[in-house]
């Protein structure tokens, strides 16, 4: 049978059985798909570092790591990843564990050829939210980052960014915190875009040696350097027809910053060690966990690079700044570890629920689905406190600190300020405005201060734009004089 969706996509199979791997991507490959074949585990972590596919098929018994193994980290990878496990008569027992661990599907040796491509069918339709009637449409970009980040009103400004800019062939940089999701972001504007039937490259600029990061970005040529027994493509060709992204840019050095900006502008690499030119068609996403322009002022940043970057900004917000995701998020979480532990269904108390929204998650997203995880393991029945593993004390002196300098201090001082107005006859509007003209007064005054006065950085914190921090400091200032 033929696909029924009109760009099939793409799809990996891993079995250390080769009869068995070429079968199936000779039957997919007829029926239009794309496919990539491995042996093992190592092979099979390759390939889904170097792109995301539609389907994984898996055998569950593979030469290390194991099918578990990689089925994990491919859902570690890309959550939303259909898994299906491959196994023979004596291997039923655990495809049915792993679809306790998150696999979507299995298919039984012998299988029957129609079969196979029915269930990859379906894979893709559920990865994709097409419909079964051949109207091909996608489930929006704003549910999909509904359900991976929450619903709150920053993170829907983030989704309207993201699909403003997803269908351009803009240059963007991803600006947030360590754990708030930078990554899933640039995989769904990827998704999002023209491009997205070519691949998603990812390179963590911060993990590889500033010695190797040409090398990873252009490639190298046959002799180059000591040990260059064969050429080498880099990432920049990898990502050919499709979408590269540097994460944590900020850490490449100057020397490569400068190479990287001329391939930007002249959309030409050259490899380490050769002369011949290399057409490359890619767009570029990078993200940062620390403020580009800063880095350009002191220095550590090119200034061209980051004004061709910065074609668009998106900000992902840190966890703190939206708390309304907080039990959603974790409540995603842990449903999806129950499943995988096969454990009863777990709720957390009050308490904990009271505790997790005074936290302030300093390793965002990706601490809360780790205490997530961790206190689903341990609990039974409820999550209390305790089971959290917060750092109460810390916790409990944060909100002492709050206590004494933040918002109770401007509610002591409102108070006799509320007071006096009520006796001066002054209206509601008026009393309202007042307390508000304060509050905003020392949560601008506080920010400046923990930024050692940088303006730029502090309407960063404070979520507005550098104009409307310039306009209400003017508006504090007039007051104080007066």
């Amino acid at each position: 049978m033929k696909s029924t969706v009109n760009n099939p996509g793409y799809v990996v199979i891993i079995d250390d059985d080769k009869d068995i791997c070429q079968l199936l991507a000779f039957l997919l490959e007829n029926a239009g798909y794309e496919t990539k074949q491995g042996y093992d585990g190592t092979t099979a972590m390759q390939l889904l570092a170097l792109r995301e596919p539609d389907v994984l098929l898996l055998d569950s018994i593979i030469p290390e790591p194991n099918g578990m193994v990689v089925l994990s980290h491919a859902h570690t990878l890309y959550p939303q990843l259909p898994v299906v496990i491959i196994t023979g008569n004596a291997g039923i027992l655990s495809a049915v564990c792993a679809i306790k661990a998150g696999a979507w599907d299995y298919i039984p040796k012998p299988f029957d050829n129609s079969s196979v491509l029915k269930l990859v069918d379906r894979a893709m339709k559920t990865r994709w939210g097409k419909q079964d009637a051949g109207n091909n449409l996608i489930i929006s970009t704003k549910e999909r980052i509904a359900s991976l980040m929450g619903n709150s009103h920053k993170i829907q400004c983030l989704a309207n960014d993201l699909i403003r800019v997803a269908h351009t062939d803009f240059s963007v940089i991803i600006q947030g915190e360590t754990g708030t999701g930078k990554e899933l972001v640039a995989k769904n504007i990827h998704r999002s875009s023209p491009r997205k039937d070519g691949p998603f490259v990812p390179i963590d600029c911060g993990a590889i040696p500033d010695t190797l990061i040409e090398n990873e970005l252009f490639g190298h040529e046959k002799g180059s350097y000591t040990g260059a027994d064969h050429g080498q493509p880099g990432k920049f060709e990898a990502a050919e027809g499709g979408t590269l992204f540097l994460d944590e840019i900020a850490n490449m050095t100057l020397s490569a910053q400068s190479k990287l900006l001329r391939a930007l502008q002249e959309r030409i690499i050259y490899r380490i060690g050769g002369t011949k030119p290399i057409p490359v068609n890619v767009r570029v996403l990078a993200a940062s966990n620390e403020n580009l322009l800063d880095a350009v002022v002191k220095g550590k940043f090119r200034e061209d690079l980051y004004y061709r970057l910065n074609e668009y900004v998106i900000r992902i917000p840190p966890l703190r700044e939206r708390p309304e995701d907080i039990l959603a998020l974790a409540n995603r979480f842990i449903e999806e570890t129950i499943a995988e532990l096969d454990k009863p269904k777990i709720d957390f108390s009050v308490s904990a629920k009271e505790t997790m929204l005074r936290y302030q998650w300093p390793g965002n997203v990706r601490e809360l689905r780790a205490v997530t995880r961790r206190s689903s393991l341990i609990s039974e029945g409820e999550i209390k406190p305790e089971d959290l593993g917060l750092n109460l004390q810390k916790l409990a002196q944060a909100n002492s600190l709050k206590s004494e300098n933040s918002i109770p201090g401007i509610k002591s001082s409102g108070t006799d300020l509320i007071q006096n107005l009520y006796l001066d006859g002054s209206s509601l509007k008026e009393i309202t405005q007042l307390n508000i003209d304060e509050i905003e007064r020392i949560v601008i005054l506080d920010t400046l201060k923990k930024t050692g006065n940088n303006k730029a950085e502090a309407a960063r914190r404070l979520n507005i734009d550098y104009k409307t921090l310039y306009s209400k400091l003017k508006k504090i200032n007039s007051t104080v004089e007066k």
